[in-house]
């Protein structure tokens, strides 16, 4: 029987190495990289049936870059990305780049490996379902926030006041202001109660993005 070829891109080297080996596992065969460019060669080098793919990949091309260029060459690879991110607007992506031959699972809500081996056949054969989408999960974190708002929140979370995301922004400290507002409301942050409104929501952020970190 022919073995599928899949390529696993994941930056992290433990991670990696237990995709690789539970897809050999379920009969695939597999070629790993670290990055866009290793995951480059080894397509060029496999012609892969489908690909693995984390979006945060350190320096370079970030997954959504480097499955975007695959399917520019091979329109019919399947795609699987397996990331931490609740949606692609996360990283600064429009939700439509998650193509029809891919699925959407994030790393924090797997149960068994069963949940990756079970998205890869359904890219593989075209029977994605919204069990694959992840990313359309209407209660997943932030999902009412708009590709702006989160933008803001990455900002907030990064540590800059509304006068410096105002300046990065190219917008008026009031406006960042109206913003955050809105977005504390979304959130269920009361801004008037004791702490700081700020590290509430960034400790949502970081957890919603950064599981286990």
């Amino acid at each position: 029987m022919y073995a599928r070829h899949i390529v696993v891109v994941e930056n992290e080297a433990l991670l990696r190495d237990l995709i690789g080996r539970t897809l050999e596992g379920a009969g695939f065969t597999v070629s790993t990289a670290a990055n866009a460019a290793d995951a480059r060669r080894a397509c060029l080098a496999n012609d892969p049936d489908g690909l693995v793919v984390d979006i945060e990949l350190g320096p370079g091309p970030d997954g959504f870059d480097f499955a975007t260029a695959m399917t520019k060459e091979n329109p019919e690879v399947a795609i699987v990305f397996l990331t931490n991110l609740p949606d692609p607007r996360h990283a600064g992506k429009e939700s439509k780049i998650i193509g029809k031959h891919s699925a959407y699972l994030r790393k924090s809500e797997l149960i068994d490996s069963n949940q990756l081996i079970d998205a890869l056949n359904a890219v593989l054969t075209n029977q994605i379902t919204n069990a694959h989408r992840h990313d359309l999960d209407p209660n997943r974190p932030f999902a009412k926030l708009s590709k702006k708002q989160l933008e803001v929140m990455q900002q907030i979370s990064d540590g800059l006041t509304n006068q410096q995301i105002s300046e990065a922004r190219g917008t008026s400290v009031r406006a960042v202001e109206g913003m955050v507002s809105r977005i504390f409301e979304q959130l269920g942050i009361d801004v008037h109660a004791s702490g700081n409104a700020r590290v509430e929501a960034t400790k949502q952020f970081l957890i919603a993005t950064r599981p286990g970190e």
